[in-house]
């Protein structure tokens, strides 16, 4: 494994130094003439230090309708000191249209974008070498999988398909990636690249009781339809790699009484993650432990904590995500 460049190792604001890559395309249709059809592209920007990500679409097939969409990125993020990207042969799985699409791309433009600004656009040295982007290629596995699953065969508008991306971006930025010094975690307090770009975790859209006779209205729950299957997909493939599995032959830490751990649930609220303690521990024969108590403060989708009591639970160990250990928790 090669090195890990400095801008992932030293502090630095959300989106001073940041990742970029293209994924797709998506069918779109036009607002007025409904029976037209043209082609979008995803383009996900990822902070290397928080890994708050920002999705937009990419309209066409130029320079210029690139440019456009970063454009609102750094209207809303500001400008990146360094930018990382592959606009090779290579990108997103091999995909050939972008391949296209990125030939006809005028580099000298991409690379003078926003020079004044003083921001160093770096491409990676292969252009077949995916995982020198890696921070967002991560993600974008998980994300263009997760989108195709929930759209399916409808066609959205551009407006909708950007609506779509932006609450999606949400999601992403709601996930946890520490926790919160001197936050009692038991209360689902944890620490997600929300808090370093807004100041709290969670910026979910208001979802009323709208009117199921109106056509406007209508459309709306449809695409929050489309954000809540994404949400269930994605929660299901990203958990997963936030799992550390090694071969069964080396014998790792056992979970103990007091450890913090983040709880694996088959139907979550959207946004939401479920933060547990472990109580106690079942150890088996050849004394590792599989199987633990969990007590965790209830949650409901859109209050706030009211003080209510725990609840246990029991769950096998591999449906848990170690977070704090017992050892370093501060004194309550």
């Amino acid at each position: 494994m090669g090195p890990v460049i400095p801008e992932r190792l030293k502090p630095s604001p959300a989106f001073y130094h940041t990742a970029l890559d293209l994924f797709g395309p998506f069918l779109i249709k036009d607002t007025v003439k409904r029976r037209t059809r043209t082609k979008a592209y995803g383009v996900i920007f990822t902070c290397l230090a928080s890994k708050a990500s920002y999705l937009d679409l990419v309209e066409g097939y130029s320079t210029q309708d690139f440019l456009l969409s970063f454009r609102r990125f750094v209207t809303i993020r500001g400008y990146p000191a360094t930018l990382y990207s592959d606009l090779g042969s290579q990108l997103t799985a091999a995909s050939k249209e972008l391949r296209e699409i990125t030939d006809k791309w005028n580099m000298t433009d991409l690379t003078n974008a926003g020079v004044d600004q003083g921001l160093t656009w770096t491409f990676t040295k292969s252009s077949n070498a995916p995982w020198e982007n890696g921070c967002s290629e991560a993600l974008i596995r998980l994300v263009k999988r997760a989108l195709t699953i929930s759209i399916g065969d409808n066609i959205l508008t551009f407006g909708e398909l950007q609506t779509v991306l932006f609450e999606v971006a949400n999601l992403l930025n709601e996930r946890p990636i520490g926790h919160k010094p001197g936050a009692d975690p038991l209360h689902g307090s944890y620490l997600s690249p929300n808090d370093l770009l807004l100041g709290r975790t969670n910026v979910s859209a208001p979802q009323g009781n709208w009117d199921q006779t109106s056509r406007l209205a209508s459309r709306f729950l449809y695409l929050q339809t489309i954000v809540t299957t994404f949400w269930n997909k994605w929660y299901r493939d990203y958990f997963s790699t936030m799992l550390v599995r090694q071969k069964w032959h080396l014998k790792q830490r056992n979970f103990q009484i007091g450890d913090i751990v983040l709880l694996h649930e088959d139907k979550p609220l959207r946004g939401s993650w479920k933060m547990a303690e472990i109580t106690s521990i079942e150890p088996s024969s050849d004394g590792c432990v599989r199987d633990v108590t969990l007590r965790y403060k209830p949650s409901t989708e859109g209050k706030e904590y009211s003080g209510k009591p725990y609840i246990s639970i029991k769950r096998s160990t591999h449906r848990l995500v170690l977070i704090i250990e017992a050892n370093e928790r501060s004194p309550s």
